[in-house]
């Protein structure tokens, strides 16, 4: 098993088309600390309860997700 291969995360392509957004978006987000992202080594992974939490908060501001 490798690190682009964990089970129980996402990737931001994955979030990104989840969410019907851009990349560049979902890092957007991560790096305002709205959506919370872990680091294995170079590769950036959001669990599904941390998007799910994401989306929720989004949906619930008013803004576009």
């Amino acid at each position: 098993m490798t690190v682009t291969t964990l089970p129980g995360f996402l990737t931001i392509p994955q979030v990104a088309a989840n969410a019907q957004l851009s990349e560049w978006m979902v890092r957007k987000e991560i790096k305002e600390g709205k959506l919370r992202a872990r680091r294995l080594g170079r590769c950036v992974r959001i669990t599904p309860a941390d998007e799910a939490s994401w989306q929720r908060g989004a949906d619930a501001s008013g803004e576009v997700v």
